[in-house]
């Protein structure tokens, strides 16, 4: 099972509050109800690369994405699948099944 990565709300949020605003990781922490590791990760990764916050605000959620996780698919699917309503259909019509 893959990792649960942070979102990009909370990405953006963590590197809002330590690069703009200052926060220690512990404010953060308590802030955004995120682990002390993942916000070390992103603050430590953002300062390697010269990230700066100013630029942040100019990254779109693909391009931000590309720089922290480099290699996760960070395309937004077009394409929605609706379910198969005649099976969910008789599915729902056994017995027990709610």
């Amino acid at each position: 099972m893959p990792r649960q990565r942070t979102s990009m709300r909370k990405l953006r949020e963590i590197l809002r509050l330590r690069l703009y605003a200052g926060l220690s990781i512990r404010q953060i922490r308590d802030s955004l109800r995120v682990s002390i590791g993942a916000i070390q990760k992103v603050a430590t990764a953002a300062e390697q690369n010269g990230i700066t916050w100013p630029l942040i605000c100019t990254l779109d959620d693909s391009e931000l994405a590309r720089w922290f996780y480099p290699q996760a698919d960070t395309q937004v699917s077009t394409r929605l699948e609706l379910p198969d309503w005649c099976a969910v259909h008789k599915e729902l019509r056994k017995a027990g099944v709610t």
